[in-house]
């Protein structure tokens, strides 16, 4: 009890969670993560995502005040009005987004990364900004200045007047999806590129869960290429969408990064995900325009 917590926050756990296989159910990473909050006394503090029901419903296993954020309606700190920055040259540089709380609101921008993950990630930091009492405003310049880490949905100039997002840090299904959602929708003069790695940890969630992903893709991206041996099944289901020849297959990270460079072409739009064992961040590092970076 010498180092309990006085804030918890929990962000996530998702219709297929990560790390799903080392549990009985999606419920039981539920019941796991829920264990941080029914430790807290009432004087404490729970900081819940209001987006994903089965973090929501936790408030019921808390004696701890109950704060929520996210984009839904009943959120204590919401996210409106998101959108992606874009520069002069019509490419993508960041993301815009109000945070609302009571009667205010401050607008928010993250330069140099994407994706409603970074939104939310912000309006859980602010929730906690604000249960300390800081004001909204003062929230509003510290995010000015966030770097988003490394693998992050974040944006890096690529090889031929490329841009990559770099989203290799880990790849839970919502994450995949979240990632392909973002993709599509982006302005892009060029190709739409996905680079995507095996999704490990899955258990007999897995092949589905591939399989949705390959569907996703399948929908809209002009050249999608697969690493590992789960990312077949991306392939498989994205072929019935998308001409077979627009679909490559390489076994390891080693082998694509060789492979890659040669592909791209100017203005394409390149998407990198994958779990952090298929070391996709090998590819990232290949076709960077800024390598030493």
């Amino acid at each position: 009890n010498k180092f309990k917590p006085h804030i918890g926050i929990i962000t996530a756990v998702g219709e297929i969670p990560v790390h799903v296989e080392y549990f009985s159910s999606p419920e039981a990473v539920a019941k796991e993560k829920a264990k941080l909050i029914e430790s807290l006394s009432p004087s404490d503090f729970a900081v819940l995502n209001h987006d994903d029901l089965a973090v929501l419903n936790m408030k019921e296993k808390t004696k701890a005040r109950v704060w929520t954020f996210g984009f839904t309606e009943g959120s204590k700190v919401q996210i409106s009005n998101f959108d992606f920055k874009i520069g002069d040259d019509g490419r993508p540089k960041g993301t815009i987004f109000k945070l609302n709380y009571g009667e205010s609101f401050v607008p928010v921008k993250l330069e140099d990364t994407l994706g409603r993950s970074q939104a939310l990630a912000a309006a859980a930091a602010a929730a906690v900004g604000l249960i300390f009492d800081m004001n909204l405003v003062t929230i509003s310049d510290a995010l000015l200045s966030y770097q988003a880490p490394k693998g992050r949905l974040k944006l890096l100039n690529g090889i031929k007047n490329s841009l990559i997002i770099d989203d290799t840090y880990n790849a839970s299904p919502s994450a995949t999806h979240l990632a392909l959602d973002t993709l599509k929708t982006l302005p892009c003069e060029g190709r739409r590129i996905t680079i995507l790695g095996d999704m490990l940890e899955l258990g007999k969630y897995s092949i589905n869960a591939h399989r949705e992903a390959g569907n996703l893709a399948g929908s809209f991206v002009d050249l999608l290429i697969c690493v590992g041996a789960k990312a077949k099944f991306i392939a498989d289901s994205a072929g019935n969408q998308m001409p077979k020849e627009n679909i490559l297959i390489f076994d390891t990270s080693d082998e694509a990064k060789n492979n890659i460079p040669a592909l791209i072409k100017e203005n394409d739009l390149i998407l990198v995900k994958g779990s952090q064992g298929m070391r996709m961040e090998k590819i990232v590092e290949e076709i960077m325009a800024d390598p030493e970076r």
